[in-house]
């Protein structure tokens, strides 16, 4: 089949290259110009997609990178990853996705799929963009084009196959979920159907927002600990040895990236939507927000033990993108906690081997982990647990170690 996948981020790219890698012929629309050109010369921006696959695919003119979808020739199936952030009200802003519709609608033909994999509220598909390409294209939904929806389950950075991993589809129509479940049928090994959008739209909330909540109780329960001498992560290990009933999560930072903090959101949105108030998605959002100034006020404690204040001492943070093992800063508790500090008068430098040293802030500077640098800070803070960290020359030239992450075994090392 013939396809077009807008969006080529870090959903839409590694989805294009296993869409082409099943046999179709697929058009990536790309309109930021440095992806578009770094696409264009296989050099892949994403660590889920490598240059070799890049280069492979598009070789076998299976991968078109296209920066206008209107240079597209009549394709079969349009793919929808734009991003859906949020407002600064805090609801859902579907800007991206809205004009990705109205650029297929100048194009689609009777027949079509329009597949949506960006993550929306529930009844969106059906209350909102299946009307809207109406309105925009003249195609009735059902008749003349066919909506579906299926939500990404991409987790950057893990060590794992796209296509092994089971792919949740729905259709607005019997027809919808049948086009949709024949096409992914070719391009993962489980397609497993929905009986309505709404469903497939609520579920990746949930997923997301189960992991969010248990997120923000271990981040509860650790504010405590700390002040209880308990070490919570040997409470946790020690759980885990329960075989029924019990799964881990650990306490952190805070909660970074785009979905997590993003999706918390969108599903107090349909919540609120429908009449109902969540106490708990409220305060599990307040726990989380609440952790980058948790660490400030931890690694203050600490100083004063050591005769120092915030203002005047120099903060090293180690890791600066959202998760270890990927370039991607979005929401990440280290950009908080630097601007927390600084607010304190802290003077603050950060290091981070996934992103290197061309991050630009207002709230820190980028410097290279060497021996000198920890020794030069008062407090060394390890947000972001990468394993390309040097941890031998932290732990040997560190005057002070606060562990946000519990990767330091020493007993030299404050943990959060």
């Amino acid at each position: 089949m013939r396809v077009a996948a807008i969006g080529q981020g870090y959903v839409g790219l590694p989805l294009s290259i296993a869409i082409a890698s099943s046999g179709h012929t697929l058009y990536a629309v790309e309109i930021d110009p440095a992806r578009f050109e770094s696409l264009r010369a296989c050099r892949s921006y994403l660590v889920d997609v490598t240059d070799e696959e890049l280069r492979r695919e598009t070789e076998n003119k299976r991968y078109v990178p296209v920066n206008d979808l209107a240079e597209v020739p009549e394709v079969d199936i349009y793919v929808i990853s734009t991003p859906t952030p949020l407002t600064e009200e805090k609801t859902p802003d579907l800007t991206y996705l809205d004009r990705a519709l109205a650029q297929i609608a100048q194009v689609a033909r009777p027949g079509a799929l329009i597949v949506i994999e960006s993550t929306i509220f529930p009844g969106a598909t059906r209350r909102h963009i299946a009307p809207l390409f109406e309105e925009l294209s003249g195609l009735k939904p059902g008749v003349d084009v066919f909506f579906a929806y299926s939500p990404d389950r991409v987790d950057p950075g893990r060590d794992s196959v796209l296509c092994d991993v089971p792919k949740l589809v729905s259709g607005l129509d019997a027809p919808s979920l049948d086009a949709i479940s024949d096409f992914y049928g070719t391009v993962f090994k489980e397609v497993v159907p929905v009986s309505s959008c709404e469903v497939a739209e609520f579920t990746k909330l949930l997923e997301n927002t189960f992991r969010y909540v248990n997120i923000a109780f271990v981040n509860e329960l650790s504010k405590a600990t700390s002040q209880m001498n308990i070490s919570l992560r040997e409470v946790i290990s020690a759980a885990s040895t329960k075989p029924f009933g019990y799964m881990p999560f650990h306490h952190g930072p805070g909660v970074g990236g785009h979905c997590l903090p993003n999706n918390v959101h969108y599903l107090n949105h349909a919540l609120n939507s429908a009449g109902h108030k969540s106490e708990l998605l409220n305060a599990a959002a307040e726990i989380n927000d609440s952790m980058p100034r948790h660490v400030m006020q931890r690694l203050a404690t600490c100083l004063e033990r050591q005769g120092k204040s915030l203002q005047g001492a120099t903060v090293l943070i180690l890791g600066v993108a959202f998760k270890s093992g990927v370039a991607d800063s979005r929401n990440s508790p280290a950009l908080a906690i630097g601007a927390e500090l600084v607010s304190m008068g802290t003077t603050v430098k950060v290091t981070d081997p996934w992103l290197g040293i061309d991050m630009a802030s207002q709230s820190f500077t980028a410097v290279e982990l060497t021996a000198e640098e920890c020794r030069g800070a008062d407090a060394v803070l390890l947000v972001t647990d990468h394993e390309e960290i040097d941890y031998d020359t932290v732990l040997a030239s560190s005057n002070l170690i606060l562990d946000c992450r519990g990767t330091l075994n020493a007993a030299e090392v404050e943990q959060l």
